[in-house]
């Protein structure tokens, strides 16, 4: 140390009454005015003035040091609206600035119990399944269909007011009627998700029933049409819209459905984890197509032809000649070979509606083509990439991104393109050799690190690219997603990072029921648009209530 001290570099010593010149490196004696020249560096009052001034530059840096710590960066530039728009004059442009101001702007908008009298009730079921749809704009009225506990299918209807907050009172007539009254469907099933086709007008509802001598479970497949005001044929139907929605003519005439259509499965212990439906035909011929995802693979239901047919995807597992309908039976797709496991969650390519994504309890991701030939073993499907866990819930974005989620707060975004599929053999198999885990790593494109759900595989979620007023564009749209301490968290799709959401971060608004013991969490949302309402709306099943998000302003002030 006291060598490599000795090699530092030292300050010129200061000597009394001596100056030392940096350029010369030698000491001068300071010499006054009349024997030394003006211009002299030695002199008298050079001296003293250098060291006036190097005094200054030094109390200036102290200064600037000083002040370094006290300028902040002001609060309200945080806020997305306002701060926004001061950041725009500056020159500042967010892509993200009209979701974060969106999502910023959350507030409640009423709620629709779906079991009356156990709002309060922190041990009341809650709601497993939702599906809330617009209707059209004529009635001004949405619907929404909700299992509590799975056990019942239940309808209610979704009036709102000019504040777009939901309102069974807003005139004399819809006070008197039977409006408010919850309406039920004839399936009482162990209900695990509902969909709906636009195109065909048919509700998919899948269930998993106990039947046989054996006492087994079994998978169940129930379609039906919701009945239409049209359907009620001629007559003086006015007293009756009077009596039951107070003079509004609804898009469904919930609980009034004339006819179902029922499909069980023969295989035992097969359970439906969730279903599909295509956002557009394939065919053209505006016939029903769902996919189901299963305990045993994916399951497909085709209505293009006389009678909906349902069939499997992937290799049909062995138990039976394949699901029913009032014992008649069907023929079914099949590709030989042994057979998927556990697939949670399914969703159709945004721009080929035979293709589709797939996830498995073993984070596989599968991609499949529906229309492989059934004699070829192992074709149509390939294993795409693994997640960090059990791929829960799969939603595809665009054409080439995927997200990905599931336990142990795994939530990401993949990129197809740079996947390296493995096409499966014939024999299936859990795909767990080391050899595939190699193969099939993909690193996602976007992570969620604020995504917090550690065991829940059963649990909401929803992507939208229709908020903050520009469709999503630049921006790239948002993901609400539940949380494992109950709550509701929304995502940004483009960067990951969680976005404050208003009310929705609120726990005393929105907190599942059971959730400070650990187990409760939100098991279903959905974003949904009424089609007279300005805004995409965040529905969430909060206990046995639906609960509305909105993007407005708190009660009692004026709306924009």
């Amino acid at each position: 140390m006291t060598f490599l001290s000795n090699l530092a570099p030292r300050l010129p010593r200061e000597i009394p009454g001596f100056y030392y010149d940096e350029e010369k490196k030698r000491y001068f004696k300071i010499e006054a005015h009349p024997t030394a020249p003006a211009n002299a560096a030695w002199a008298a009052g050079n001296v003293k003035k250098r060291k006036a001034e190097k005094a200054q530059a030094q109390q200036k840096r102290k200064r600037q040091e000083k002040l370094k710590g006290c300028i902040k960066r002001p609060n309200l530039l945080a806020h997305p609206l306002a701060g926004g728009r001061l950041l725009r004059e500056f020159g500042v442009v967010d892509p993200e600035l009209p979701v974060e101001s969106w999502t910023a702007g959350l507030r409640r908008k009423g709620d629709v119990s779906f079991w009356p009298g156990q709002e309060q009730n922190p041990d009341a079921a809650g709601i497993s399944c939702l599906l809330v749809e617009g209707g059209d704009e004529t009635a001004g009225l949405g619907m929404a269909y909700a299992a509590v506990d799975g056990r019942q299918l239940t309808g209610s209807y979704l009036p709102t007011d000019k504040d777009e907050k939901i309102n069974f009172g807003i005139t004399q007539r819809m006070r008197a009627s039977r409006l408010s009254a919850l309406r039920g469907e004839a399936i009482q099933d162990d209900i695990t998700s509902i969909s709906y086709h636009h195109a065909s007008h048919t509700m998919i509802v899948t269930s998993t029933t106990t039947s046989g001598p054996d006492g087994s479970s079994r998978g169940k497949i129930n379609l039906f049409q919701p009945a239409r005001p049209s359907d009620l044929g001629e007559g003086d139907w006015e007293g009756h819209f009077l009596q039951q929605y107070g003079g509004r003519r609804p898009t469904w005439l919930l609980g009034d459905t004339g006819a179902y259509v029922s499909y069980t499965s023969p295989v035992r212990g097969l359970t439906m984890n969730a279903s599909r439906a295509c956002p557009a035909s394939g065919s053209g011929s505006g016939g029903l197509d769902a996919l189901i995802a299963t305990s045993h693979g994916i399951m497909c239901v085709d209505g293009s032809r006389a009678g909906s047919e349902v069939s499997w995807v992937t290799p049909k597992p062995p138990g039976g000649p394949g699901p029913h309908q009032n014992h008649r039976n069907h023929n079914h797709h099949q590709h030989g070979g042994g057979g998927i496991r556990d697939v949670f969650g399914v969703d159709y390519h945004p721009s080929n509606p035979r293709i589709c994504y797939a996830g498995c309890r073993d984070a596989r991701v599968l991609r499949v083509d529906t229309r492989a030939p059934p004699s070829s073993p192992g074709a149509g499907w390939d294993s795409l990439f693994r997640h960090r866990s059990s791929a829960a819930h799969v939603r595809c974005l665009d054409d080439h991104r995927v997200l990905v989620a599931g336990p142990r707060s795994a939530m990401a975004i993949y990129d197809t393109r740079w996947a390296r599929p493995r096409r499966s053999g014939g024999g299936g198999g859990s795909g767990n050799s080391s050899n595939d885990r190699n193969y099939n790593s993909a690193q996602p494109v976007v992570q969620f690190a604020g995504y917090n759900n550690e065991a829940h595989v059963r649990i909401g979620l929803d992507v939208t690219h229709g908020v903050g007023g520009c469709g999503g564009l630049g921006g790239g749209g948002v993901v609400a997603a539940g949380l494992g301490d109950g709550g509701v968290g929304i995502f940004s799709l483009r960067t990951g990072r969680r976005l404050r959401a208003g009310d929705v971060d609120d726990p005393l608004v929105l907190r599942a029921p059971g959730a400070g013991g650990g187990g409760g969490v939100v098991k279903t949302l959905q974003f949904q648009r009424l089609p007279w309402e300005k805004e995409t709306s965040l529905f969430v099943a909060v206990g046995p209530v639906v609960r509305k998000f909105t993007f407005g302003v708190e009660d009692g002030e004026d709306e924009w």
